[in-house]
């Protein structure tokens, strides 16, 4: 595309990251399309990040944001939080990885077993990928059935089981039955085609993948009495949600699972997986019942992550998960009234520190993609990092003069992206 094509925001933002352009180019010779993540490219091409602290990123060019992503909800406290670098220096010392147990394994599984709503007993895993592949394993293992129920749309992890339901994969016949996040109905339904069969039911209580969508009002606590009813494990995929309360959502909704499966900020901005539940389903791992389920991995509660997270638990408390929540709270409400003055339609959705941003077609009121991406490059430009489909998650580093910079660096990118709009018509 010659430049004369290419519209004003993209061009400010080739103009701000020529060292961005030069390193993608460099790792599309070694890493397919330049990276090793699919939620990280954009167009024209990705920001190459040289360093982050607080709530702040920094690129290759110099060029500062304020981190409103927190690496895909995964940086409770920010980048390099200083307590828990101070206490990776010293770990580090004692080495990254051991045969067996640690005191800080042992100290990091009392806390949780504390912190988690109905956690007896815990199995630490390295991602929450792997968190939620061992919930389904455990399930599947002691119900001796094969069928998961799902969401459509629903984001577990990258396992093929999991996968089902996301980009267009349907159901996948004897083992993974879909339904509609937020009717009950398509779950009974699901139940009932699949009598006799299902193992357990697997959510995310609020879907974040796509559209981010919160639960219907008693949704939840309804599909936790379904399973109940008819027999199956109900496993809360709190990954991404655990903010919401000191407990996690099983707190913020008032429900009790039967698994709980934790992953990105829990390893204090480590890969550090986690698999809760009562310790007679625990006890399915041990080696002396008659039908021990293995689960092996060489990092599996690594020291490393151990110490981070347990500080990353520690250190958040109901008061900054509300201090959190109501800042993006007013983010929301000064995004959108600054929407409406620059006539760019908009619709945010979320709960507490967690929430996406929409720019809408004018015409059905239906998400433009297109519209919503020009929206974070605007915003890019300006000084703020959001997910690229327009997810947000908040971090306690923010302080309140971060939210009304990033306020307003995205209302002027609004008006930037109303000004090309409106050069194009």
């Amino acid at each position: 595309m010659s430049e004369g094509e290419i519209g004003a925001i993209e061009l400010e933002y080739r103009r701000l990251t020529p060292g961005s352009a030069r390193w993608m180019e460099r790792a599309a010779g070694s890493m397919p399309r330049g990276l090793t993540r699919t939620l990280s490219w954009f167009a024209p091409y990705p920001v190459v990040f040289d360093h982050g602290r607080g709530a702040a990123l920094y690129d290759v060019d110099g060029n500062r944001y304020v981190d409103l992503f927190s690496n895909g909800l995964s940086l409770m406290h920010g980048h390099a939080y200083g307590p828990i670098e101070d206490a990776l220096r010293v770990a580090l010392s004692r080495g990254t990885a051991w045969p067996g147990t640690s005191d800080a394994q042992v100290e990091f599984a009392e806390q949780l077993c504390r912190r988690v709503p109905g956690a007896q007993q815990v199995r630490f895993a390295n991602t929450g990928t792997e968190a939620t592949m061992l919930a389904v394993k455990l399930a599947r293992h002691v119900s001796e059935r094969p069928v998961i129920v799902k969401a459509w749309h629903a984001y577990h992890g990258s396992y093929d089981d999991l996968e089902v339901g996301l980009q267009g994969q349907g159901e996948l016949s004897g083992r993974v039955a879909l339904a509609r996040f937020g009717e009950l109905d398509t779950y009974a339904d699901a139940l009932e085609r699949h009598a006799g069969r299902v193992a357990a039911i697997i959510v995310e209580p609020v879907q974040y993948t796509g559209v981010v969508t919160p639960p219907p009002d008693g949704f939840l606590p309804a599909l936790r009495e379904l399973a109940r009813a008819a027999g199956v494990l109900f496993v809360l995929d709190d990954c991404l949600m655990f903010r919401l309360a000191e407990g996690g959502s099983a707190e913020r909704f008032g429900i009790d699972a039967d698994i709980t499966c934790l992953g990105k900020w829990i390893g204090g901005g480590l890969p550090v997986g986690v698999v809760a539940a009562s310790a007679e389903l625990m006890s399915t791992f041990d080696l002396a019942p008659e039908r021990p389920l293995y689960h092996g991995g060489s990092f599996n509660g690594n020291p490393l992550g151990m110490v981070a997270g347990a500080i990353a638990l520690r250190d958040l408390t109901a008061r900054d998960i509300a201090r959190i929540d109501a800042q993006a709270d007013a983010l929301r409400a000064e995004i959108e009234a600054a929407a409406e003055v620059c006539g760019v339609p908009v619709r945010t959705s979320g709960v507490g520190s967690a929430f996406g941003l929409y720019v809408l077609d004018g015409v059905d009121g239906e998400i433009d993609w297109r519209g919503t991406s020009l929206l974070h490059l605007a915003a890019v430009n300006r000084g703020v990092y959001f997910g690229v489909g327009g997810e947000f998650g908040l971090c306690t580093a923010l302080s309140d003069l971060d939210i009304a910079q990033a306020s307003a660096s995205i209302r002027n990118a609004l008006a930037d992206v109303a000004a090309e709009v409106l050069d194009r018509v």
